[in-house]
């Protein structure tokens, strides 16, 4: 007999043309099983979201509405509060701060769906993602470029084609990086880059101390920016490419393997990715601080020392923030070039 019903959804905070689903609704029994169920959902306000024949939310426009699964005499509620999206800009925009910032970027390719990342916030959560992360695992944070106190982020709608760009990862991220010179970057800038789409099976690349670095969102089914607490996939990648960008791994670590890995730990950021064992769980930043993040050896490179990283607010390493990376789908299948 049916107890109870339970509903899901994929975030209930979206902003105006965003979708999200489906709707799931999951019934509880007397004998302590759970299943899906054949829910009917209607809207409070569809003019702020409305459901669409898939099962959909549809975010129509700003305000709050509560969304209502009903199933055999049985009601569940979803509050949904839906803002307008976050402004797009195709150029680098005045800088909230000077000195040395990381300024990121979303990226498609001329013939890929735009999923709008940018405006409806996953760019802007996966950054505060990763700052909260690198704050917990190291007292740091990135230099974030922001203009008028949020992530300045640029949309770049490339010239090539998926096809095209989907040669190596190398090669890629130069196409990128290249034509990001229409977004007018200035000041002493280095560029994080979603980039919608795959290529050549691997999760990120960036040249080592280059002009920035990649991740290439159709690597892993992984969420980018489920929320401002927990980091999947593709932030520890962006975060493994920035400091690629930063100089790591250098040839004078310890632990160094070819390609500017690390092999000691297979935790590590940094660590060679191919053969991690056991795939997900934690990632940890240089374990023993032997290799790369603050040894404060002056004969090697030390990332800590990086002008691209600030103090974090507080300057405390040990916070706690989930790690969210998939069994089975260790993200640093990593191409990089020298």
């Amino acid at each position: 007999m049916l107890t109870g019903l339970e509903p899901f959804a994929p975030r209930t905070d979206i902003r105006v043309g965003q979708r999200v689903g489906p709707l799931v609704v999951y019934g509880n029994y007397d004998d302590g099983t759970t299943g899906t169920v054949d829910a009917v959902w209607t809207s409070s306000d569809p003019d702020v979201v409305a459901i669409d024949e898939e099962g959909f939310a549809v975010a129509v426009g700003a305000g709050a509405a509560v969304v209502t699964a009903t199933f055999e005499g049985f009601e569940v509620e979803l509050d949904f509060i839906v803002e307008d999206p976050i402004p797009r800009s195709a150029r680098d925009r005045p800088d909230d701060i000077g000195g040395p910032q990381v300024h990121f970027v979303y990226a498609v390719p001329s013939d890929w769906e735009d999923r709008n990342r940018d405006r409806f916030g996953e760019v802007e959560r996966s950054i505060a993602a990763i700052q909260n992360w690198l704050a917990g695992e190291t007292g740091q944070r990135l230099r974030v470029d922001t203009y008028q106190g949020r992530p300045d982020v640029s949309f770049l709608r490339l010239s090539f084609t998926h096809q095209e760009g989907d040669g190596t990862a190398g090669g890629t991220i130069h196409d990128v990086l290249r034509e990001a010179r229409r977004l007018g970057i200035t000041g002493d800038k280095i560029l994080a880059i979603y980039y919608e789409g795959s290529v050549a099976g691997v999760c990120g690349s960036a040249p080592l101390f280059g002009g920035g670095g990649a991740v290439y969102l159709g690597c892993t089914d992984a969420q980018l920016g489920a929320d401002e607490e927990s980091v999947s996939t593709y932030e520890v990648v962006m975060v493994h490419e920035m400091f690629h960008v930063f100089g790591a791994v250098a040839s004078c670590a310890p632990n160094y393997v070819d390609g500017s890995h690390v092999n000691d730990v297979e935790n590590d950021l940094m660590f060679a990715g191919v053969d991690r064992q056991p795939r997900g769980g934690e990632t940890f930043v240089d374990v023993g601080r032997d290799d790369y993040y603050g040894h404060g050896r002056s004969d090697c490179v030390d990332v800590s020392r990086s002008r691209f990283l600030e103090t974090a607010p507080g300057g405390m390493a040990g916070a706690s923030v989930e790690v969210r990376l998939p069994a089975g789908d260790w993200p640093l299948r990593c191409e990089l070039e020298h």
